[in-house]
């Protein structure tokens, strides 16, 4: 057995038709998931992206002891060294480089360039597309991302087109090998800025004239029109169809090279974007200087991508309910690969699911950014069930409670009315903080229910 993981950054599970969307083209994924097992409840565990990938490299919920930039622990096990050591082939090909302290292991490692081939043809300065105060800054950010979009020499030249070529390419060079192989492809579209060429956001939204949010300031939504809103969306969903006919690229060369009777396919994403949903725009509350000045509360908008198992003669379009999280594709992928699980690893291997064995992994999902970027201030944390979503606002956020049965959308806060509910989830929050060692000083400061939210909080850089 081989298997490939593929990650495509920032995809919001609702805008897949396999997930109940039906407006937005991505007949490869959907295809896909025709074949595969679809996990209905896989929710990030560390947030955001360069947390997400160490959950998924270390198969362990990082946010509890590093943060983005943090060097990888002494001890601390990694997917491609486990499965090196076990005779696996190891390949990694993306045009992201986010938590690189974790991806050591790799017998192949390729970063694909990321930017735009003509840029040499573009002016230093350009116009930008939308008024300065609703695009993401300082000035020289968003200088560089509109130039950027103006460099690209064709479709080919975009990341997800580059990164699934580049896949594609080492994919042939295995054909005559026989020792089985993982290859973990990861690509940052449809992340931001939405460049895609124009054709695909035309099929969204054409003859669209106004201020273009390609790269929108990550800010409360007051900034930016319903009319602009719309449009902001429709540059994802363009994005994202750029990024289907690419995957799809993939899947094909995988089934025409004859692999694809040995091959499972895990496809998924890390989180979402507030797309102005719950009155957000962006992923944190960032100022002009690009600094991060709040943490906002972790909905499923944002916290639920998807994540669907291809798996030869197991999946045939299952849906599954298991709440589940990105350190359990770790130990997955091990098995898959027929190499034990280590002890460390926290995250638990989805196969006796997907096979039937089991049930469900867990009852509950959650999803934090880290507790080490600023050990004194404490960040929104999700603690979600089937029945409740419950927020713990910590410093930054008041509390809030949502009865998924009859507000699937997260809109009608019930904490107030329904405390002894919020109290005994904020308490087996604690116990799950508890289980996977939190140091005693986190739990210690987590412990109260419905703590006050500070009105100073100093800056931050990293998340």
């Amino acid at each position: 057995m081989n298997v490939i993981l593929i990650i495509s950054d920032t995809i919001r599970h609702d805008y897949l038709g396999c997930y109940g969307n039906d407006w937005v083209q991505t007949p490869h994924i959907d295809g896909l998931a025709q074949q595969a097992a679809v996990m209905e409840n896989f929710f990030c565990a560390s947030f955001p992206t360069g947390m997400a990938r160490k959950d998924f490299h270390s198969g362990r919920f990082t946010f509890a002891y590093t943060n983005w930039g943090g060097e990888r622990p002494d001890g601390e096990m990694v997917l491609a060294e486990m499965l090196q050591d076990a005779g696996v082939k190891t390949a990694m090909i993306g045009d992201t480089n986010n938590s690189q302290q974790y991806a050591q292991g790799f017998d192949h490692l390729e970063i694909v360039p990321s930017a735009a081939s003509n840029l040499d043809q573009v002016p230093e300065t350009v116009e930008l597309p939308a008024a300065p105060e609703k695009l993401r800054f300082p000035m020289e950010y968003a200088q560089r991302i509109a130039r950027n979009a103006l460099g690209y020499a064709s479709e080919t030249d975009r990341r997800a087109a580059r990164t699934m070529l580049a896949a594609h390419r080492w994919l042939e060079s295995q054909s005559h090998d026989s020792k089985p192989f993982f290859l973990w492809v990861d690509t940052f579209d449809p992340h931001e800025p939405w460049d895609p060429p124009q054709y695909y956001i035309d099929l969204y939204d054409p003859g669209y004239e106004g201020d273009r949010l390609m790269e929108p300031a990550y800010q409360p939504s007051g900034y930016a029109s319903e009319r602009e809103i719309h449009h902001m969306r429709c540059m994802y969903a363009g994005k994202l169809t750029m990024v289907d006919r690419w995957t799809g690229f993939l899947l094909e060369g995988i089934e025409r090279m004859g692999l694809a009777d040995d091959t499972a396919v895990i496809f998924c994403s890390d989180h979402g974007f507030y797309h102005g949903e719950h009155g957000l725009i962006g992923k944190v509350h960032l100022d002009r200087e690009n600094r991060i000045v709040g943490r906002w509360p972790l909905y499923s908008t944002i916290s639920h991508p998807p994540l669907m198992l291809k798996i030869p003669g197991v999946t045939d379009g299952t849906r599954l309910s298991s709440f589940c999280h990105p350190p359990d594709v770790t130990p997955t992928i091990l098995e898959l690969l027929g190499v034990s699980i280590p002890a460390p690893l926290q995250g638990k291997s989805l196969l006796p699911v997907v096979q039937g064995e089991s049930g469900s992994l867990r009852d509950f999902a959650v999803s934090t950014l880290t507790h080490i970027t600023d050990e004194d201030v404490r960040c929104p944390a999700s603690f979600r069930t089937d029945e409740y979503l419950y927020i713990y606002g910590g410093d930054e956020w008041p509390s809030e409670l949502y009865d998924l049965k009859s507000d699937p959308d997260e809109t009608n806060n019930i904490i107030d009315s329904c405390r002894e509910a919020g109290r005994h989830l904020h308490e087996r929050y604690l116990d799950f903080l508890r289980s996977i060692g939190c140091p005693e000083k986190t739990l210690e400061a987590r412990s109260e229910f419905q703590p006050t939210p500070r009105t100073e909080l100093p800056y931050r850089r990293l998340l």
